[in-house]
């Protein structure tokens, strides 16, 4: 009797070990299809995005090289400007010191003009720097939106891929693999315009 009573005993916590992971397993399927809906769900948006970011960055690009190319004209401009006023002030510091009376006086006032103009040809200077500075920091954004770019088009070319495993199309992965390994490689090198118009045309509107 007391043998049948712990194979009873046995078969019922055996039972509810079972119904314990059938539960767990339905939870978790409940969990793998509410990831599948959202990773569905955001598969537009990704390549809505994936397609205006080279436009974005193409525009912060032409930005940052106008900033740059400005700011280094105008600062040489300065500069010159910069050597001329050195060279006036010095003639007129020598030419006051051999005259007298008023027109001593008369030169006296443009050499304190010109020392005027020395500030502000310095604050000129400083704002350049600060404009330098951003330019580059419009650089480094062009580098992350570039990194962005990269992981978004990667997510297309994967959702593409899943879609047509899913799908009734029956197309294999061979050329979403290959973009990847192109998309792997740009990283090192430069995006190319054609890749990203692969992909978009490939996986980004199917």
């Amino acid at each position: 009797m007391l043998v049948d009573r712990n194979i009873e005993t046995d078969e019922v916590e055996t039972r509810e070990e079972e119904s314990s992971i059938n539960n767990e397993l339905a939870e978790l399927s409940k969990y793998v299809e509410m990831i599948t809906g959202t990773i569905r769900d955001m598969e537009a948006p990704v390549a809505t995005t994936s397609d205006q970011l080279p436009q974005a960055t193409a525009h912060l690009n032409d930005l940052a090289k106008m900033t740059e190319e400005g700011t280094h004209r105008v600062l040489a401009l300065t500069e010159a400007i910069e050597t001329n006023r050195t060279a006036v002030f010095s003639a007129l510091t020598q030419l006051q010191g051999s005259l007298t009376g008023g027109q001593a006086t008369d030169v006296g006032k443009v050499v304190e003009l010109l020392k005027a103009d020395e500030r502000r040809l310095m604050d000129i200077h400083v704002a350049l720097s600060f404009q330098d500075l951003v330019a580059q920091r419009v650089v480094k954004l062009v580098t992350i939106l570039n990194e962005v770019q990269h992981k978004l088009l990667k997510l297309v070319v994967i959702f593409g891929i899943k879609k047509k495993k899913d799908g009734t199309a029956g197309k294999d992965g061979g050329r979403g693999s290959e973009m990847l390994r192109q998309l792997e490689a740009s990283k090192t090198t430069a995006l190319e315009q054609n890749l990203v118009d692969d992909i978009l045309s490939e996986f980004g509107h199917s």
